[in-house]
């Protein structure tokens, strides 16, 4: 049934809550289990439109090759944490590969999908709602609405309050 699992990874322990239930169906289907990062570039003004607003076009220059530079640095964080979650799940006996995808998170997780043509998506909600969520809308919503395959969504885990002692 499921020989394809993808699973969108932001970096954060938050996303990483889903990987045991990825890991899981993996193993019942003998899937390949696919973790993707999708890393936004850093935005800058291009130099044309820089230079049409008044800013000097060697600061701009300068702040492009600055941008560059910290997209080079997200993606090398990006590697070395898909990395590690590679050898994790390979320790499980789990066949896994990784992806790091340049745009913005939830056109990139439904564009990778469809390209490799998978069979299930797994991932964590935000826990956004009402008003943050209709005004920022959610990489989580719009995965489940165009990706044309079956989305699980993993809620976020909720902090036990304690109990006062003696109650």
């Amino acid at each position: 049934m499921f020989k394809r699992i993808l699973i969108p990874l932001d970096g954060s322990r938050f996303s990483g809550q889903a990987l045991p239930y990825a890991s899981d169906i993996a193993k019942r289907y003998q899937a390949k289990l696919i973790m993707v990062r999708a890393v936004p570039p850093t935005t800058v003004l291009p130099s044309s439109t820089a230079s049409e607003i008044g800013v000097d076009p060697t600061a701009a220059r300068i702040a492009v090759q600055s941008a560059r530079i910290q997209d080079r640095i997200h993606i090398m964080r990006a590697r070395k944490y898909l990395q590690q979650k590679l050898r994790a799940i390979k320790k499980q006996g789990i066949e896994g590969t990784y992806h790091i995808a340049m745009g913005e998170p939830g056109k990139s997780i439904v564009r990778y999908s469809a390209e490799k043509r998978v069979d299930l998506i797994v991932m964590m909600t935000s826990g956004k709602g009402g008003l943050k969520r209709a005004i920022l809308g959610s990489v989580a919503d719009e995965v489940t609405r165009k990706a044309g395959v079956p989305v699980l969504l993993v809620p976020k885990k909720r902090r036990r309050r304690r109990r006062p002692k003696g109650s």
